[in-house]
């Protein structure tokens, strides 16, 4: 779906990275077409809409990484059983399903932003968890446990980038034999700004589907359930993992959603 798929390779290289324009009201380029949410970071991240869901509010910061604008979540050892995270530390900021706007049939495009610091450190495995996993995106449903219907995650051993999906009639534990499904990407790459792009369905049925491409690359063709029957779904930006007993920092920037993706806005990133 959508042509970035279908660009020679000359021009997807040069389409990287992409970005999430800031928007005309944020100084961005105008794009002739209107979002339906953007968020830039140029201005305080609650103005977006976001709620914190974090230790404190020095938990999270605005910052400038490379003149891009962004907001950094950051964990400290012991920031556990926040909105539900049992022993798992987390920073996380999210938007509520209203402004996420993921009501089945809702057919959508986003991008988004994201950087691993100097001080981001990978999930560890310990014997109180010997299968040490992070998420630092995610679209999650609207219940009370379970398996988010799509998220950014560190799993595996070693650790490294996956994307997962999850949705239809049962709600996943995301373990083995579960209902979810995982896309290797590779290792994490420190101080690089990853740039997403997404063009999803949301659906507890069939016609559901979620495309993503990477850096101008395409790395998921997902054809299914996007959504849990029943079920919304809402944004979070995250750093939630499980415990490494030192601080953990992610970098989110430019987080913008459109109808189309001519709406996004992609361009440079500087």
């Amino acid at each position: 779906m959508g042509h970035l798929s279908r660009l020679p390779a000359a021009a997807t290289a040069a389409l990287a990275p992409l970005l999430v324009a800031a928007g005309a009201a944020a100084g961005g380029p105008h794009t002739g077409e209107a979002a339906p949410f953007s968020c830039s970071f140029a201005r305080p991240w609650s103005s977006c809409g976001f709620t914190a869901q974090a230790m404190s509010p020095e938990r999270i910061t605005q910052v400038d990484e490379g003149g891009v604008p962004g907001v950094r979540l950051e964990t400290l050892p012991g920031d556990e059983r926040i909105a539900g995270s049992g022993g798992a530390e987390r920073a996380d900021l999210a938007l509520s399903p209203e402004a996420t706007g993921c009501s089945p049939g809702a057919e959508q495009w986003w991008t988004h932003s994201l950087l691993f610091p100097d001080d981001y450190t990978l999930p560890v495995a310990s014997r109180a968890d010997p299968w040490p996993w992070g998420v630092v995106f995610d679209f999650h449903h609207t219940g009370a446990e379970g398996q988010a219907n799509y998220q950014v995650q560190l799993a595996g051993k070693p650790p490294e980038l996956q994307l997962a999906i999850s949705g239809g009639p049962k709600v996943s534990s995301g373990a083995p034999g579960s209902p979810t499904r995982q896309f290797p990407i590779g290792p994490v790459i420190k101080n690089h700004w990853y740039q997403f792009v997404y063009h999803i369905r949301w659906s507890a049925g069939a016609d559901g589907f979620f495309d993503a491409w990477l850096d101008g690359k395409r790395v998921l063709d997902y054809r299914g359930p996007t959504l849990y029957a029943g079920q919304g779904c809402y944004l979070k930006l995250a750093n939630y993992h499980t415990p490494v007993g030192k601080p953990v920092s992610v970098v989110h920037a430019r987080l913008r959603r459109a109808p189309s993706e001519s709406g996004l806005g992609l361009g440079p990133l500087n």
